[in-house]
């Protein structure tokens, strides 16, 4: 009974931390980078002021069809979310404008039934730490925007929250299978990025289910969502991406500029565009898509081949990114309304413990950080072998640290532009990562020094 009264007090406390940061004035949100026309604009909303696009937060929306950018749309899980904040708009709104607020409540009222699911599958010393980080501003200014974060952060913690009672127990219930495969697939579907990741649940889901029909229709169900992503982006996505890998990334960091450029097939007075990104002045995206340049002859799978067989440049741009990549804040996005009075792009100061964390402490040791995530699955493998009645967990928590490493790699090869947006799901992961492996360690030395006590 206490503990379930603590639990709803740690519940209480984050629905009071994220209402003092998203619904009282001035109110934190995230402003939009140019994505939002992807999710609001299906609903027909656009933004009562146009201007306000990466310096602030745009409170008001109005309906407005043109804003919506068809060739842009991908279906994603935040639709949920989206719609029904919509619906709820029609209840609360007296001409028809949309809040972006209530965009914050449907978002907070779904991470707080996450939360609470998230409390009661891990135990009581840990909530302090998940009550700390998920509160945090790097994470709580995305409830207050028309993002795809938010979904995936959502159905992240719900399927963590499954997915640690099943690791304890002998037998999984057909009830927990449904709801793992549902959180999974939501996970998935909320953006592209996360589609290797399900990749692999996928395949884990045969040794977490010993029902082979349920493993294979969950399965089933985790790869049409990677699927629905990889066969429905928009190609107008594409170019941006492959434009700004190309020529921030590929050309800017080679020791051989030119021989990168005939590998990938690009002319060699093309070599000039280096440094140019592709929402920036000077760039040469639209030639090179007429021509067939960018988006036929060099795409994402070009430049994928390019990376494979050469890792040496992975590391070498991973290098490049570990400045910015374990930032929870991106820099061009502003916190506040334009009314607040504030300057263009300020950023909220109050509950950044955690974001500040990163920037302090995990940003100077983000080498040995990615050191630490390649070699976790040789001592998965070492462990798995050593405890043989902890083999569903150490199999979950590999997991987890590959996906982790999956999700960097990715965002880093997959655009060279917003990258601290783009590491959204690596700095998630990853917080989830280190904070599992802190638990078990202190476990592990618990029981050994009780050991120790009763068997000296």
């Amino acid at each position: 009974m206490l503990s379930a009264r603590l639990r709803w007090a740690f519940v209480a406390a984050a629905a009071t931390i994220l209402s003092w940061q998203l619904f009282l004035p001035p109110i934190v949100g995230l402003a939009d980078q140019g994505d939002f026309a992807r999710v609001i604009g299906l609903f027909g909303f656009g933004p009562a002021d146009r201007s306000t696009e990466y310096a602030f937060v745009a409170g008001k929306y109005v309906p407005d069809k043109t804003f919506r950018l068809r060739v842009y749309e991908q279906a994603t899980s935040e639709y949920i979310f989206t719609g029904a904040a919509v619906l709820l708009n029609k209840l609360l709104s007296k001409d028809g404008s949309l809040d972006i607020t209530v965009m914050g409540l449907v978002h907070v009222l779904a991470f707080l039934y996450a939360f609470y699911r998230l409390l009661r599958a891990i135990p009581p010393p840990l909530w302090i730490v998940a009550l700390i980080i998920l509160t945090d501003v790097g994470y709580a200014a995305y409830w207050n925007s028309f993002y795809a974060e938010p979904a995936s952060l959502i159905f992240f913690l719900l399927l963590l929250a499954e997915s640690i009672p099943i690791c304890r127990t002998p037998k999984v219930s057909t009830a927990q299978a449904v709801r793992w495969f549902l959180w999974a697939f939501l996970w998935v579907l909320s953006k592209p990025v996360n589609t290797p990741e399900g990749i692999l649940l996928a395949f884990f889901a045969f040794r977490i289910f010993a029902s082979r029909r349920i493993a294979i229709a969950g399965a089933g169900l985790i790869a049409a969502a990677a699927a629905v992503n990889i066969f429905t982006v928009p190609t107008p996505n594409t170019w941006p991406t492959v434009y700004d890998q190309v020529f921030l990334a590929i050309l800017p960091e080679s020791q051989h500029p030119a021989q990168d450029a005939h590998a990938l097939g690009l002319p060699q007075e093309w070599l000039k565009y280096s440094g140019t990104g592709a929402w920036s002045k000077g760039n040469n995206l639209y030639q090179g898509v007429a021509s067939g340049l960018i988006g036929k002859q060099i795409t994402n799978g070009a430049i994928a081949r390019f990376y494979l067989a050469r890792p040496g440049r992975i590391w070498r741009h991973a290098k490049r990114i570990l400045p910015v990549a374990f930032s929870l804040r991106p820099e061009w996005c502003g916190n506040f309304e334009r009314s607040a009075g504030l300057l263009a792009g300020a950023r909220s100061q109050a509950f950044n413990v955690w974001a500040g964390f990163h920037e302090h402490w995990l940003t100077p040791i983000g080498k040995a950080i990615l050191i630490a995530l390649m070699t976790a699955p040789f001592v998965c493998i070492a462990a798995w072998f050593r405890w043989p009645m902890r083999r569903r967990f150490i199999e979950f928590f590999g997991i987890l640290g590959l996906c982790c490493l999956m999700s960097f790699v990715v965002a880093i090869c997959g655009d060279a532009w917003d990258n601290v947006k783009h590491l959204f799901l690596f700095n998630l992961l990853l917080d989830t990562w280190m904070v599992t492996g802190v638990a078990v360690l202190f476990q592990s030395a618990r029981n050994a020094l009780h050991s120790y006590r009763y068997n000296p």
